[in-house]
């Protein structure tokens, strides 16, 4: 994905985003999402009855067989499909996220690897440009888009080249307990589905157990994408609720409603944002150097406390913003590290 077209996303998607000039934080390993999804795939469940239909925001779509060829595009379907223990034939170009130039984000390689077949075509979907022909040179039995920015046109224009499963509510904000479940019931195997998100709940859940030290302490998450503003991420987004599902508290600095996912700082409003933990990714090196050396970002509570946690790996970046029942697992052993040091006043 160009990092044009990425950021012109970025900046109204809540999970769209790409990171340049990156950090070189190591990988974590991807050994947990790949037994999520093996444990999943060897369930005795039965699979669902076919024809099935799903409704979506822009419209309802009926897929009379279980499909085989699959594509994916947007985010997290194909996360989805492969913890299903599914191989798209083709998915989203994630270049720009992976830290690397194979276009598929690590935790989806493992799977991809261990289910073996054919590697799938790597389609670069942008909310302005669907490759419609790319797409039906696939030759797809169905397209999932359940987090996407697809218009009513594209989708109509899709459902030409096969049954398209679209978004349940607004463009690009479906959770992952949608995700799975949607893509679960398009794939025949909904019971596979209902058993992973169970899985990705007990992660969430020890994680909470496992930190006490999260108890009390209040968190902010934001991003640096220019030198001049600061993004700050409201109390109902995904990347803060999850950190409050792991037991911390959302800062009452937080905006509680926007018209976004975020809202925008002027740098001369930092010393708003009062946590004592902040989560903060950058697009840029240059980026994060010049907020970070901001004299009142300096002067910021979770700052002075040592409770600031950036984050630069660009798979690192996806994986907290954009979770799945596969970007979790592999996510986990390094966010929780990095929050327990901050959350005791002992980040580096």
């Amino acid at each position: 994905m160009r990092l044009r077209a990425t950021l012109a996303v970025l900046l109204t998607v809540p999970l769209g985003l790409t990171l340049v000039a990156c950090g070189s934080d190591s990988e974590t390993s991807s050994s947990d999402a790949s037994d999520s999804s093996t444990a999943s795939g060897s369930s005795s469940t039965s699979a669902d009855a076919f024809p099935v239909t799903i409704d979506s925001t822009l419209g309802k779509t009926t897929i009379k067989e279980k499909p085989e060829r699959v594509v994916t595009i947007g985010w997290g379907s194909q996360d989805a499909a492969l913890a299903l223990g599914v191989v798209p034939v083709g998915m989203q170009d994630m270049t720009g996220n992976t830290g690397d130039d194979t276009g598929i984000l690590p935790w989806d390689e493992t799977v991809i690897k261990k289910l073996g077949g054919d590697d799938p075509t790597l389609i670069s979907y942008t909310t302005d440009d669907v490759p419609y022909e790319k797409i039906a040179a696939l030759d797809p039995d169905v397209i999932l888009a359940v987090n996407s920015g697809l218009t009513a046109k594209e989708f109509k224009t899709l459902n030409g080249i096969a049954p398209t499963v679209g978004y349940p509510g607004e463009a690009w904000l479906t959770s992952w307990q949608d995700q799975i479940e949607i893509v679960g019931k398009a794939l025949g195997e909904s019971a596979k589905a209902t058993e992973l998100e169970q899985q990705t709940d007990d992660l969430i859940s020890q994680a909470k157990d496992d930190h006490p030290e999260f108890a009390g302490k209040t968190i902010a998450f934001g991003s640096g994408t220019t030198t001049d503003s600061y993004n700050l991420y409201v109390a109902t987004d995904s990347r803060v609720q999850l950190l409050h599902e792991f037991g911390f508290t959302i800062s009452s600095s937080l905006p509680k409603k926007a018209s976004s996912f975020a809202v925008q700082l002027s740098l001369e409003k930092l010393d708003t944002i009062d946590s004592d933990v902040l989560v903060s990714w950058y697009l840029s090196d240059d980026v994060q150097k010049a907020i970070e050396s901001n004299g009142l970002f300096q002067k910021m509570k979770a700052v002075k406390r040592n409770g600031y946690v950036p984050i630069t790996n660009p798979a690192m970046v996806y994986a907290t913003s954009a979770v799945t029942v596969l970007s979790l697992p592999w996510m986990l052993k390094k966010y929780l590290p990095m929050l327990s040091a901050a959350a005791n006043g002992k980040a580096s």
